[in-house]
């Protein structure tokens, strides 16, 4: 059975038992384990509309190893997750290696906490050409709105950084904010949530809306449980739910459905 083929009848993302955890430089078979938490539930936030990402596809299709970049600030570095392989660029890895075991997927981290979108946009012209990556995940947005960088200097950066990327042909998705009942209430917060999917809409680039997921499961759920105890971080639930939600982002953006046969994954 050829890739299309496989992916066809596949798709990243369900109601799981449990996830899969692989630890960086490890193999999938040495530490695959199942992970007791129940599955995220987040179909209705993902995107509407996904822009291709024929430079990922083309990778997928060509039988070697896949090079994602994931960078951004706190919430890619790990920062509240309770070990590295517990971040959401380590899940990342394992989920999409689960659905396609004949792949091997490399997801380099390229987090650093406390950076705003002009000091990872200055990072990432130097970054990403050094990796060469077959897509970059940039996560941005949250520190910009809690410390106050002004909405059109954000904008700003936020273009010019993701123009860099489209001219060099890179491939982009774009994770926005994290949610929480205090971060909801900030009105600069919001703003700076509503600027992030308004560049990406004008840039032709997929956000992943962090935001909307995280209030659909606290909504469901009645408990802010993605959360850490410093109330801005993602605990290892949190970054496990987002490495699912890009994960079914990058299969809606193929022009297949990943999954596995171990644990099939659909959505309605």
């Amino acid at each position: 059975m050829n890739i299309w083929s496989r992916l066809s009848v596949m798709m990243i993302f369900a109601v799981l038992a449990g996830f899969p955890v692989v630890a960086p430089g490890e193999t999938h078979e040495r530490v695959l384990r199942v992970a007791p938490e129940a599955a995220c539930a987040v179909t209705e936030a993902l995107p509407t509309r996904v822009a291709g990402l024929p430079k990922f596809s083309h990778a997928l299709a060509s039988g070697r190893p896949v090079r994602i970049v994931a960078i951004g600030s706190s919430s890619t570095e790990g920062v509240g997750a309770s070990a590295p392989n517990r971040s959401y660029p380590a899940q990342l890895r394992a989920l999409l290696e689960l659905a396609l075991p004949a792949k091997d997927f490399e997801v380099v981290n390229l987090g650093v906490g406390g950076e705003v979108a002009a000091t990872t946009g200055a990072r990432l012209r130097i970054a990403v050409p050094a990796q060469d990556p077959d897509l970059v995940i940039w996560q941005v947005g949250t520190n910009d709105a809690l410390r106050g960088i002004a909405l059109d200097d954000y904008e700003r950066a936020l273009r010019a950084a993701l123009g860099f990327l489209k001219a060099r042909g890179d491939d982009v998705l774009l994770v926005g904010m994290q949610w929480t009942r205090k971060f909801a209430a900030n009105p600069h917060y919001l703003a700076v949530r509503d600027a992030t999917a308004r560049v990406a809409a004008e840039e032709g680039v997929t956000l992943v809306s962090r935001f909307d997921a995280m209030r659909r499961l606290a909504d469901a759920s009645g408990r802010e449980d993605l959360i850490g105890p410093d109330q801005l971080h993602m605990n290892d639930r949190g970054y496990r739910c987002l490495a699912e939600q890009v994960a079914a982002t990058l299969s809606r953006a193929s022009p297949g459905k990943f999954s596995t046969a171990a644990n099939p994954l659909q959505t309605p």
